[in-house]
C-alpha cells in the first residue's frame, strides 16, 4: 500500500455486522489519528455497548450519527447496522463525501438503492465500499485469477454454497423490514463470488425462498435459491441455508465449483483446487498473496484501487440482489441486463 495513506479517523456506524475495518486498528503500518463510535438503525444501545469493547481503541462515543459525522469529522466510515438499513446510515456519510465502508447489503430496498446512487458521483467517489470478503481470500482470488487465465476454458457452469447453523439469531431476523432476507445477508457471498471469480455479467435470474423449519422466525427465510444466466450463456446457482446441523464440526460451510471448456475449480475449506483434462487435482491456493481485506479496503478507498472493491461494484451486486429477491417474492424470472 502506498506510503500516502493519511492518518486514519475512523468510525463505526451501528453495533451488528462485520466491521473489517477493526483490524485496522491492530495494524502497526497504519496511523489511527481517532476512533469514533455512532450508532446505526434500530440496533440500539446495546449492540453498541457490545460491540465497543471489541475496538481495543479509546473511541469517542456519540449518540446521533450527524452529529459524529458532523463533529469527529471521519476520513472513513464503517457501518455495520440492522443489515436492511446498512444503505441509511451509508447515505449519510456519503451525503458529507466521507468513504464508506459497509457490510452487506449495501441497499435493503429500491428506495435506498437510488438514494447511495444519487449520493455518488458519476465517477463512483466518495467510494461505496461493500465487505465481500470473499474477494480477499486466497482461494476465490486464485480461482478468479485461473479463470482469467483461461485455465479452465470457457465457463459454462458455476455454483455456490453457504450453509449455517442457526443458533442464537436476534429478535430482528423475525422482521424482513429489518432483516432484509436470506438472500441478501447470506446468499449475497456467494452470487458476488459469482460474479467475482467468473468474470460474467448475471442477466437474468429466477429465484426462491421460504422458512419451512423456522416457523417462529416469521419472515425469514430459512433457505433460498437463485438460477441465474450467465452473460456469454453459461448459468449459475447460488443456494444457502441456515439449517446446518447443531452437530456439524463447523458453524458454516462454504463451497464454490467453477466448471468450464477445459477444466473444473472447487473451493471448499479454503482451499482452490484445479483439474483439467490434461492433469489431475493441483493445489491453487498459494499462487496469490492478497492483502488482508482492511488494507484492499483502504486502497479503494483513498488511492483509487478498483482491482477488487470499487462503488461499481458494490452498486451492481446491490442492483442484483433486489431484482433477486424480487423474483423470489413474486415467482417470476427476471431480466437483470447490464
Amino acid at each position: 500500500m502506498p506510503d500516502t495513506l493519511p492518518p486514519l479517523r475512523l468510525a463505526f456506524l451501528g453495533g451488528n455486522g462485520h466491521h473489517y475495518m477493526r483490524a485496522a486498528l491492530k495494524d502497526t503500518g497504519l496511523t489511527i489519528d481517532a476512533v469514533a463510535v455512532g450508532p446505526g438503525a434500530g440496533d440500539g444501545e446495546a449492540a453498541r455497548r457490545s460491540f465497543a469493547p471489541t475496538l481495543d481503541a479509546g473511541a469517542t462515543w456519540y449518540d446521533d450519527a450527524n452529529v459524529l459525522l458532523d463533529a469527529f469529522k471521519p476520513n472513513l466510515v464503517s457501518v455495520g447496522t440492522l443489515y436492511a438499513h446498512n444503505g441509511d446510515i451509508a447515505r449519510l456519510a456519503l451525503q458529507r463525501g466521507v468513504p464508506v465502508v459497509s457490510d452487506k447489503p449495501v441497499a435493503g430496498t429500491w428506495e435506498s438503492y437510488r438514494a447511495l446512487d444519487a449520493a455518488l458521483t458519476p465517477q463512483g467517489s466518495p467510494a461505496l465500499l461493500t465487505e465481500f470478503d470473499f474477494r480477499s481470500r486466497k482461494s476465490f482470488r486464485a480461482a478468479a485469477r485461473a479463470v482469467a487465465d483461461g485455465l479452465i476454458g470457457e465457463v459454462v457452469l458455476a455454483s455456490a454454497q453457504k450453509s449455517y447453523r442457526f443458533g442464537e439469531r436476534p429478535d430482528f431476523y423475525r422482521r424482513r423490514e429489518d432483516y432484509g432476507s436470506t438472500l441478501l445477508w447470506i446468499a449475497s457471498h456467494g452470487i458476488d463470488a459469482m460474479r467475482f471469480v467468473t468474470g460474467q455479467a448475471l442477466t437474468a435470474v429466477f429465484a426462491r425462498h421460504g422458512n419451512v423449519a423456522k416457523p417462529d422466525y416469521a419472515t425469514m427465510e430459512d433457505h433460498c435459491t437463485a438460477t441465474y444466466a450467465l452473460g456469454n450463456g453459461g448459468t449459475g446457482l447460488v443456494h444457502a441455508d441456515l439449517l446446518r446441523p447443531a452437530a456439524a464440526p463447523s458453524h458454516g460451510d462454504d463451497r464454490f465449483r467453477v466448471v468450464g471448456s477445459l477444466g473444473q475449480l472447487e473451493i471448499q475449506n479454503d482451499l482452490c483446487t484445479l483439474i483439467t483434462h490434461d492433469a489431475g487435482p493441483r493445489d491453487l491456493t498459494d499462487t496469490v498473496s492478497p492483502q488482508p481485506i482492511h488494507r484492499e479496503l483502504l486502497a479503494a478507498a483513498f488511492h483509487g484501487d478498483r482491482r477488487y472493491y470499487s462503488s461499481a461494484a458494490s452498486l451492481e451486486l446491490a442492483r442484483i440482489l433486489l431484482i433477486t429477491r424480487d423474483a423470489a417474492d413474486t415467482g417470476q424470472f427476471m431480466a437483470i441486463g447490464t
